[in-house]
């Protein structure tokens, strides 16, 4: 059973999840038609996003630093910096909430850094559409 966690809580736990590496977590947390839309585009449904988000993660993130979280009601804003072999990333990630799941994440940052992480077809399949 999921415990319910409040919009701080649930914003920590996504970048504690991803500095983890916590599957777990992530599956128990994000919705099961969970969006995720970064500067590379749309991903839809929490197992897709994460078969193709988990390899490519390994790649590109060496850590990621919390620098301040905002919340309210049903949604939250995550800053962070994402440390690559390239450099740091600034980020910023605007999390809404539904029913103690997070249903949805818009992702914003340079993706100059982690372009040079990852292949041409790495980055194709970040897009859905």
């Amino acid at each position: 059973m999921t415990n319910t966690l409040d919009p701080t809580e649930l914003a920590r736990g996504w970048i504690q999840a991803w500095i983890d590496f916590d599957m777990h977590w992530l599956r128990e947390y994000l919705a099961e038609d969970f969006e995720h839309s970064s500067p590379f585009g749309s991903l839809v449904g929490t197992e897709h996003y994460l078969s193709i988000v988990e390899p490519m993660a390994k790649k590109s993130v060496q850590k990621l630093v919390i620098k301040r979280v905002l919340a309210e009601d049903e949604q939250a804003v995550i800053w962070f910096e994402n440390e690559t072999a390239a450099g740091a990333v600034p980020s910023c990630d605007w999390l809404r909430i539904k029913g103690g799941k997070i249903a949805s994440i818009q992702s914003f940052y340079d993706t100059v850094k982690v372009r040079s992480a990852l292949s041409e077809e790495e980055q194709s399949a970040l897009n859905d559409d």
